[in-house]
């Protein structure tokens, strides 16, 4: 019992560790070249905000009310490199407009 403990804790500081040493690269919402936004509607929290195409596609943040219906579309797991959603980007509600925030 004492041995798989020990165990269980060396595999959660090795994991923190690698973790934090791995981890990604800062977002700043202010550092240029973020796509502008293609709705001019009110965001007031950031479930209001999204791609304008579905399954990770989208190059724009926009409000979900312009936003497209994805409710019956299938994702291929095609992932363009502009696309929001893939990693790229993180689009959210700041002063009540959609942005997006990017990496390189």
């Amino acid at each position: 019992m004492r041995r798989t403990r020990s165990v269980s804790l060396s595999a959660l500081v090795l994991g923190a560790v690698l973790g934090l040493a791995a981890g990604c690269e800062p977002i700043d919402p202010d550092s240029g070249g973020n796509p502008p936004p293609v709705s001019n509607r009110v965001c007031y929290q950031h479930s209001d905000c999204t791609g304008n195409a579905c399954c990770g596609e989208g190059t724009n943040p926009t409000h979900v009310q312009d936003g497209p219906d994805c409710s019956n579309v299938r994702c291929t797991n095609n992932c363009p490199a502009d696309g929001l959603d893939c990693g790229r980007c993180v689009v959210f509600c700041r002063e009540s407009r959609c942005e997006a925030a990017c990496q390189g």
